[in-house]
């Protein structure tokens, strides 16, 4: 860290004793300073690096780590559309060509599952339209019977039975008139029989009758309802079942497909990175320009370079950048005790070495928001990294050479009209500063409080007025003696 200041400072050398400190010493010439306002300054020096404020930065779009096989040599200078860089692309080849096998025999698996789903769906609407025909059927044949055979059937036994009730009347109408008939000897016996044996059979037959209707609405009607009607409800049942079988089985091949179709995606999106990532083996400039190669200026300065024939590099990687040479900055570390003491567009000034009498000026852009360990040897210094936009005149600006070592000049803080003394002149003693101040006739000592300093001075906030005579120079046995002096006196004072 380099400081500087200045003050107007008036030397003299007079010839004095110590004066009450000690009479035993000889005479002794001193340096005094009369006291007056002057500019203080605190400022840092640092060593940065030139780089370009803008640069077309080309990455890695690769999604494998791979080899560089030929990069052109840095500072070339390329037109938009050339070869730059080129990876090499062997496992990536080997491995999109095993992805496109699989492409294939997924593609034949979702072609089948497809036809399957599709004559899924032929026989699951054959299959409703058989349950639906079945429901159906069953179901006119229950309202037929029930609304059409069984009343047809009830009618025409009402009716024979009406018949055969006035037929039986007749007959025993007929009877009664032949047994009277024979009992008055107009008739045979045999007649008499003859007509006896029809009103037998016409009430055997009255009588079959009425057991068949009786028959019919006690028990053959409710069996045949009951029949009809579990027909009816097995067909629905057997229709509920074939809906939900056919939505099974309708999910079961969608989800075949979809299987299918998604474990397809899969591949061709690996299928699909393959190929971009070989198309990515070969990189071209995307600008005309002079080439930077992506290295690191932090490791570069500890010997490790990222980019070069033979690295590996991996994907998202910045290969090379292709910097505009219209505009440059100066990326700069500051120890972080300090940086509270800038802030951003602070201007600062640049030296070029070899060109000391050269100033460019410039301004901060950016400050990292993170300190950086400065080396792993040293893991408690930490710096933040500040960059510096650098302004340069037309000539200036053929003087910045990219990646050149360059000194920043960082103003921290600057006053007018303060009081400043050389840090010699002040003495430490029990956790007070003491500055010896001429009379005119002795060296006396003076409490002094104390603010900010540099390499050379150290400004006076209180016990010391303008116009007083400052002792700036000592021999070490005198500096000796007034220490002693002076700690005895607070000793006491204590």
């Amino acid at each position: 860290m380099v400081f500087a200041g200045s003050s107007t400072l008036l030397f003299g050398c007079v010839l004095l004793l110590t004066g009450a400190v000690d009479r035993g010493i000889a005479p002794v010439e001193v340096g005094l300073t009369q006291l007056e306002p002057s500019s203080f300054k605190v400022e840092i020096e640092q060593q940065g690096i030139v780089e370009p404020y803008q640069s077309t930065e080309v990455e890695s779009a690769c999604y494998w780590t791979t080899t560089i096989l030929s990069i052109v040599p840095e500072g070339t200078w390329v037109q938009k559309g050339d070869v730059v860089c080129v990876f090499d692309a062997a496992d990536v080849e080997a491995y999109a060509r095993s992805r496109e096998i699989l492409l294939i025999k997924y593609r034949s698996r979702l072609d089948n599952a497809l036809h399957d789903q599709e004559m899924r769906k032929t026989t699951n609407e054959r299959r409703l339209q058989a349950a639906e025909y079945a429901v159906e059927v069953n179901s006119q044949n229950l309202l037929e019977y029930t609304n059409g055979t069984f009343p047809q059937q009830m009618e025409k036994m009402e009716q024979n039975l009406s018949m055969l009730s006035q037929q039986l009347q007749l007959t025993d109408d007929s009877v009664r008139q032949t047994e009277q008939l024979w009992v008055m000897g107009l008739v045979g016996r045999r007649e008499m029989q003859s007509d006896a044996f029809k009103l037998l059979e016409a009430e055997e037959k009255h009588s079959q009758l009425e057991t068949s209707l009786r028959m019919l609405t006690g028990f053959t009607n409710e069996r045949s309802t009951l029949r009809l009607e579990y027909k009816k409800r097995d067909a629905e049942r057997e229709l509920v079942r074939t809906t939900i079988s056919n939505g099974l089985a309708s999910t079961k091949a969608s989800l075949t497909t979809l299987s299918y179709e998604r474990t397809l995606r899969i591949y061709e999106r690996y299928y699909r990175r393959a190929i971009d990532s070989i198309k990515a083996c070969t990189l071209r400039a995307p600008c005309d320009g002079q080439v930077m190669h992506g290295n690191s200026w932090y490791l570069k300065s500890r010997g490790i370079t990222q980019v070069e024939e033979g690295a590996r590099v991996r994907y998202r990687q910045k290969t090379f950048e292709i910097p505009d040479h219209g505009r440059f900055k100066v990326s700069v570390p500051l120890p972080e005790s300090l940086i509270y003491k800038v802030r951003q567009d602070m201007p600062v000034t640049v030296k070029v070495p070899g060109n000391d009498d050269v100033q460019i000026n410039g301004r901060i852009s950016t400050i990292s928001k993170y300190p950086r360990i400065r080396s792993s040897y040293t893991p408690g210094l930490k710096d933040y990294w500040i960059e510096v936009e650098l302004l340069p005149t037309d000539d200036q600006r053929d003087l910045l050479i990219p990646k050149a070592d360059v000194m920043v000049n960082i103003v921290l803080s600057e006053s007018d009209d303060v009081l400043q003394i050389p840090r010699d002149a002040v003495t430490g003693i029990a956790g007070h500063n003491f500055v010896y101040v001429f009379n005119g006739r002795e060296l006396l000592p003076r409490k002094v409080e104390l603010g900010e300093a540099n390499e050379q001075s150290v400004r006076v906030t209180g016990g010391l007025s303008v116009g007083e005579q400052l002792v700036t120079a000592m021999t070490s046995q005198h500096q000796a003696a007034l220490r002693e002096t002076l700690a005895t006196d607070l000793n006491e004072s204590e």
